[in-house]
């Protein structure tokens, strides 16, 4: 009985390995360099814009109940990007109600439950 050679084939099947697996590293490469290219870009969204306004440092009270609103719009806020910070919010209800009549203002005023300013209640 004569050996039969495998060399030849079995040559043959290490190079086309070979060539497989360096396409599957080639096509892995290109996923993940596109990754990277995409988590940069929305990194680059992601970032906030920093104004160079003038900032007034003030304090403020506000009960448990309205600072509990607080935390919760931040929290919603956060599943969309970066956590806003409780100025953010604040601010961001002073924006939405800029357009507000003094008749509007007024009333919305009245609905506030009246805090003692600088006293815990």
């Amino acid at each position: 009985m004569t050996k039969k050679d495998f060399k030849p084939g079995l040559g043959a099947s290490i190079r086309a390995q070979d060539s497989a697996d360096k396409d599957r590293f080639e096509k892995a490469d290109s996923v993940i360099s596109n990754l990277d290219a995409a988590a940069e870009r929305q990194h680059q969204v992601a970032q906030p814009k920093v104004s160079r306004t003038l900032v007034v440092r003030h304090t403020f009270s506000m009960s448990e109940g309205d600072y509990a609103v607080v935390e919760l719009l931040r929290r919603a806020a956060s599943a969309h990007g970066p956590i806003p910070t409780a100025s953010d919010i604040c601010r961001i209800g002073l924006h939405a109600i800029r357009g507000f009549s003094g008749e509007e203002v007024s009333s919305a005023i009245d609905k506030l439950e009246r805090l003692r300013p600088g006293k815990r209640s």
